[in-house]
């Protein structure tokens, strides 16, 4: 039993592979001078890991559960049970939370996310998507960085179609204004939190540090958790 779902392990992560850059993602975090904090990581977006897991082992072969929900002001938080059938018997390897910002007060897909984000991480305790986190994603990614398009167009233009839209494009282009310079004010202050920093960046207030002890205390200041981001921010106010 062991052997037949090993090699069907390798079978979804070889097909997560033939995704190529299309199915990878980076995730980083900056400090308030724009400087990488920590080490960039390299993921597979969660829907890519589902239709590799879909198309390998099918649908009907794995479940989920939830554990437990929370809705909170801003932020959905799920606890997700996975199941995987083999060999006509269900294998349980734990438990997975996962978490995802509430936008416009849309709960329903702040809800959506949070379980998504919780089944990515399941999938990751019988090594679905080892590649991520073996570090194998980086060069992956970088790869195709220079030469992203969409998946339902994967096709790229002939070089008379390149130099027609280069003569639109350059028809088309209005003339150029006199440039007016536009300066953010400087950080807006955040609540006096001990081991908790802010930085100013692209109109939101972002708190770095230790904000994961400190989450109670930032929302209470009308601070929001972005789930793609990973970090808790304020819109602030751009003159």
């Amino acid at each position: 039993m062991s052997e037949t779902f090993s090699e069907t392990v390798k079978q979804i992560n070889a097909q997560l592979r033939s995704f190529g850059s299309e199915a990878v993602q980076q995730v980083m975090f900056k400090d308030r001078d724009g400087k990488v904090i920590g080490q960039i990581r390299y993921g597979f977006k969660p829907q890519y890991v589902f239709d590799a897991v879909n198309e390998i082992l099918q649908p009907e072969n794995w479940r989920y559960e939830i554990v437990s929900k929370e809705i909170f002001d801003f932020q959905a938080v799920v606890e997700v049970k996975l199941f995987i059938r083999i060999a006509n018997e269900w294998l349980c390897k734990g438990s997975h939370t996962g978490q995802m910002n509430i936008v416009k007060k849309n709960v329903g897909d702040a809800y959506k996310g949070a379980v998504t984000d919780a089944l990515q991480k399941c999938f990751s305790l019988v090594s679905i998507g080892s590649d991520a986190y073996r570090g194998l994603l980086e060069d992956v990614y970088k790869s195709g960085s220079g030469n992203r398009s969409p998946a339902n167009n994967r096709h790229s233009p002939s070089p008379q179609q390149k130099s027609a839209q280069k003569n639109k494009k350059q028809n088309n282009q209005p003339k150029q204004q006199p440039q007016t310079s536009v300066r953010e004010t400087p950080p807006q202050p955040g609540p006096q939190i001990a081991g908790v920093d802010y930085q100013q960046l692209n109109g939101r207030l972002i708190a770095i540090g230790d904000t994961f002890n400190k989450k109670e205390l930032l929302k209470a200041d009308g601070f929001r958790w972005d789930g793609a981001e990973k970090n808790w921010y304020k819109e602030v106010a751009v003159h």
